[in-house]
């Protein structure tokens, strides 16, 4: 309860900041059965609903609101902390002043926002407004994600790792393909043979190539090429004939 003697208590009320003075008899108010509520005009409404906390409410079977001006509405939501709003259907709420506005959204941490359906918005003055969403801060206000491990499924998260893998994975076969086609041929005559070697660089990654080529009387030119970058490696082979 508020300061106050015999049942007369100071209160800043349910949405306000001046302080009146109110009867405490009868300002708290419990509907439906096993419903509690505890706290100068705090208010419990349907089967199973729980309020703590000067003008803490629940709107709904088995609803939890716990903490000053706490509100949870609809079945099932829970709303923690000083002004904590889980309105949704159903929303959690916990943190001061967090908002859980879209169904079946999250918010944890202090002014969390989640906002759109199915939104999670974890940690303090997140927001998560967009429906299927995780937000871990906010614009101009992001955080990092740490410890995670690699992806493995096809829906999984990927970490830092394994994006250099990709990336290097990526610079190497660029490397790779320019030492290729930097290896060049000079021209054969019918049953010559020829060797060409290549250099490539890309990214900060290179590669060498060494190709061999020759043709034969009949038309028939063929050719056989290798590229490695110590790492990585790749090989080409090929078949050409001409006619008159």
């Amino acid at each position: 309860m508020g300061g106050g003697t015999h049942g007369v208590v100071q209160t800043r009320g349910p949405s306000g900041n001046v302080v009146s003075t109110i009867s405490t008899p009868g300002s708290t108010t419990v509907t439906g059965m096993d419903t509690t509520a505890s706290g100068v005009g705090a208010s419990a409404n349907g089967d199973g609903a729980s309020a703590y906390g000067a003008w803490a409410s629940t709107q709904g079977e088995n609803t939890t609101a716990v903490g000053f001006r706490a509100v949870a509405k609809f079945a099932g939501s829970v709303a923690i902390g000083h002004n904590a709003q889980a309105i949704a259907d159903p929303a959690t709420a916990v943190g001061d002043n967090s908002l859980a506005s879209g169904n079946d959204s999250v918010a944890l941490g202090a002014s969390a926002q989640a906002t759109g359906n199915r939104s999670v918005a974890l940690g303090a003055f997140s927001v998560a407004s967009q429906p299927n969403t995780v937000s871990v801060g906010s614009p101009g206000e992001e955080r990092r994600i740490t410890n995670v491990a690699a992806g493995v499924q096809a829906t999984d998260a990927v970490n830092v790792s394994q994006l250099r893998d990709v990336s290097r994975t990526a610079y190497s076969g660029t490397a790779l393909s320019l030492a290729m086609s930097g290896a060049v041929m000079p021209h054969l005559a019918n049953g010559e043979v020829g060797v060409a070697l290549g250099v490539g660089t890309y990214k900060g990654y290179s590669a060498m190539s060494l190709r061999i080529q020759g043709s034969n009387p009949d038309g028939l030119t063929w050719g056989i090429g290798a590229a490695s970058t110590g790492k990585e490696w790749g090989m080409q082979m090929g078949v050409g004939i001409k006619w008159k």
